[in-house]
């Protein structure tokens, strides 16, 4: 580090390191869950280290610094940054313990659960936590990557929960059941937006293992005009009777006709655009998506 003061040459002399870890640890970590996931359409975006919080974070792995001096010629204070890799490890081992510690604690609560849906919830939890165990292994390479190769199958499980996911939405089979619908606008949205988050339709109750009852209300008011504004309840309910899901969506949006017909016809359209937003983001949420 080079400044003007003793303390600003070590402040820039550890922000040199960082600057490292964060450019090393970044480019890896993106890397590592763009193959785990194996998608060129998915886009990760990673934040390991930003200036704010650049000493509280290098302290954790033991940096030591020269003692600074001062170039008379060039008026300038020096100081050297550096990290002994074995005593870091020592250090920074059980931050990496704990995050393996939790992301195999949440992978057991989605193993032992039987219902598709909330599985796929609980494996998309595993997979957040395991992406922040992934980015506490790459610290841990580039403080002492001989050390850091214990952990290569954990690695290996943290890969394989993206089709741990996948192999459960198959099995999330649905049955629509939509009443209040008008020209059939709220179950057309209702199917392409559930289809586009993994459930796949089925015109059989019989043969899904879920339900969606959906009832719609004009909640209209007057008669000549007629005002509606319309809403939507939606319970997504597996086949032993538990609702795994739920959503409530009310129209922003009043609509006046002269006729009913006319203020569903203009009003259920804009109604199942603000449902397909809403249920879309919560089960992306819900289901890691």
């Amino acid at each position: 580090g080079r400044a003007d003061s003793e303390q600003t040459a070590k402040t820039e002399a550890v922000a040199q390191i960082a600057r490292y870890f964060q450019t090393s640890v970044n480019a890896n970590l993106k890397t590592s869950i763009q193959s785990v996931t194996s998608g060129d359409s998915i886009s990760e975006t990673t934040s390991v280290v930003n200036d704010v919080d650049v000493q509280s974070q290098v302290d954790l792995f033991a940096v030591e610094y020269t003692e600074p001096y001062y170039f008379n010629k060039e008026k300038k204070w020096y100081c050297v940054a550096y990290i002994e890799r074995e005593k870091a490890w020592n250090q920074y081992q059980p931050t990496v313990e704990n995050a393996k510690t939790e992301f195999y604690s949440m992978k057991k609560n989605a193993d032992t659960e039987s219902d598709p849906l909330i599985k796929c919830s609980l494996y998309g939890k595993s997979w957040n936590s395991g992406k922040k165990f992934l980015e506490k292994l790459e610290y841990a390479r580039i403080l002492n990557s001989q050390k850091e190769r214990a952990y290569s199958d954990d690695r290996k499980t943290v890969s394989e929960i993206p089709a741990l996911i996948a192999g459960e939405k198959e099995k999330c089979t649905l049955y629509l059941d939509v009443k209040g619908d008008w020209g059939n606008v709220i179950s057309s949205s209702l199917s392409k937006t559930l289809s586009d988050q993994g459930f796949k339709i089925s015109k059989n109750p019989k043969e899904a293992n879920y339900t969606a009852h959906t009832e719609v209300e004009n909640n209209a008011i007057g008669n000549d005009p007629i005002q509606v504004q319309p809403s939507l309840d939606l319970k997504i309910v597996s086949r032993t009777g538990k609702t795994v899901f739920a959503n409530q969506t009310k129209s922003e949006k009043k609509t006046i006709a002269y006729t009913l017909e006319n203020a569903q016809k203009k009003s259920y359209p804009i109604l199942a655009e603000e449902c397909e937003k809403s249920i879309s983001a919560e089960l992306s949420k819900l289901l890691g998506n």
